[in-house]
């Protein structure tokens, strides 16, 4: 059995605060992960498991914490963050590598500023599920494992349920956590968060020379979050609050709020109704991306030298752009993507939003397109002449492959594409159930997305609508920040 402790102890006493939950009151244990539980080879009953989830801690457990850091919020630096919302249980050393236990919707912490705290029942539904659909896209992603529902009220823009979770991640470290000591100017302090997150997260820089491991470290989170946004583009998958603060040193998707996959493509969807500048739309996520691993480069000046943070940045942009045109070319049916075929992509991207069409059915009617008679993709996409020298050119493009086959070419984009996807009008179906003391439509979900791309027969024989385009009264639902 996995042991729970709490290393991040073991670093100075001002990076964190000593905190209590404030346990939910009549909660049910509405789920249990058992790929978490797995991954985790935890031997917990299902007692000791809701009451953890439920903030009802024994004396043998390890007492949660709080963590301090800073970060920029749409842009502009704040001072005043930190945990006010979970409380970092402790950490699970597995064969597989380090993993920390966060208790979501704790209560109150010195950080929650004027907060309650809590979390309400609809973001954590979101939240549970988002993690496993992102993680079976090959997305990697913070997941949870476990879910409680408590009927104790909850104010955000209506009164609603309470909630809490246990979300698991490699790393609750944060941008803004290395942002936050560069700010104290405290340069043994950087250090050892630095040494921390190799030792926890990136072991295998453990054994560089002193001179080298800081630099390689920064560029590996740079790296893999170049590869982590290329991939959210890829799957059509907006963040909504990319704030530095949100962003993990691990590469993962991490600090869900207002997050939504695409519907009908649109280059500069907004999910979040409170980023009235567009901060963070789809189109602008790989810069903001950049953005944020520019803002940690310059807190790791504390730490090395100025002559290695551009050739770091310049990282960013090799990284992404390859990793994003291997997945958006294999998503086309192109194994392996061509100079001349990168502007075709952008092209074909450009027209999909003219036509408001359906970023996942396109792929979908692209891989039954039949060469010899291209008829049907038409009814899909309008016949217009855009369309018509589009698909002239994308035959032309698929017949340049070294390897031209249109039957591989239809099963690669098949194997790019999900055919269930968990878009928003479905989550608000989800919510809804539970929100009625029904959970069972929560935990099929979550058995159904670990298999996005051969949907299972149960999800196609009585919930057909869950693998089709939604209506149009749910398509690119605006969200807030509570989500």
């Amino acid at each position: 059995m996995s042991e729970l402790q709490q290393s991040y102890r073991h670093l100075p006493k001002h990076f964190y605060s000593d905190v209590l939950p404030e346990p939910a009151i009549d909660s049910r244990l509405i789920d249990l992960n058992p790929d978490i539980i797995e991954t985790l080879n935890l031997t917990w009953d299902e007692k000791t498991l809701h009451e953890m989830t439920a903030g009802k801690l024994t004396s043998k457990q390890p007492q949660p914490i709080a963590q301090k850091y800073t970060g920029h919020q749409f842009g502009y630096y704040n001072p005043d963050l930190g945990d006010g919302r979970g409380m970092l249980l402790g950490d699970i050393q597995t064969d597989t590598g380090r993993y920390d236990l966060h208790l979501k919707g704790a209560g109150q912490t010195p950080y929650s500023r004027r907060g309650d705290g809590r979390a309400v029942l609809r973001s954590s539904v979101r939240e549970y599920l988002i993690g496993e659909a992102l993680h079976y896209l090959d997305v990697p992603s913070s997941r949870c494992l476990s879910l409680c529902h408590s009927p104790e009220p909850v104010r955000r823009e209506r009164f609603e349920d309470r909630a809490t979770y246990i979300r698991v991640a490699k790393t609750h470290i944060r941008f803004g956590h290395f942002e936050w000591l560069a700010e104290l100017g405290s340069r043994q302090d950087f250090y050892k968060l630095a040494d921390f997150v190799i030792e926890s997260v990136y072991p295998q820089l453990q054994s560089l020379p002193a001179g080298d491991k800081y630099v390689e470290l920064l560029k590996t989170i740079v790296a893999n979050t170049a590869k982590l946004i290329a991939k959210w583009q890829a799957v059509g998958f907006c963040h909504g609050v990319m704030n530095s603060d949100n962003m993990s040193v691990a590469g993962e998707t991490f600090d869900f709020g207002p997050f939504a996959f695409l519907d009908d493509f649109q280059i500069h969807y907004i999910c979040n109704h409170s980023d009235t500048e567009g901060r963070y739309a789809y189109s602008q996520q790989p810069n903001i991306g950049l953005w944020n691993c520019q803002v940690l480069a310059q807190a790791f000046l504390t730490i090395i030298d100025q002559k290695h943070i551009q050739p770091i940045l310049d990282t960013y942009v090799t990284t992404y752009n390859q990793t994003y045109l291997n997945h958006m070319g294999a998503k086309f049916g192109l194994d392996q993507i061509q100079e001349t075929q990168r502007e075709f992509i952008g092209n074909s991207l450009i027209l999909m939003d003219q036509s408001q069409i359906d970023f996942h059915q396109f792929f979908h009617k692209l891989s039954r397109l039949n060469p010899s008679n291209p008829e049907s993709f038409y009814q899909f996409v309008g016949h217009s002449k855009a369309w018509r020298n589009w698909c002239a050119e994308y035959l032309e493009h698929a017949q340049e492959n070294p390897h031209a086959d249109s039957l591989k070419q239809s099963n690669l984009i098949r194997t790019q594409t999900a055919k269930f996807v968990l878009r928003n009008g479905i989550l608000q179906r989800i919510i809804e159930q539970c929100e009625k003391g029904d959970y069972e439509l929560l935990k099929q979900t979550r058995e159904w997305l670990k298999t996005p791309f051969e949907p299972a027969g149960e999800l196609v024989e009585h919930f057909p609508e869950f693998l089709q385009p939604p209506a149009g009264n749910e398509k690119a639902i605006a969200l807030s920040c509570s989500s």
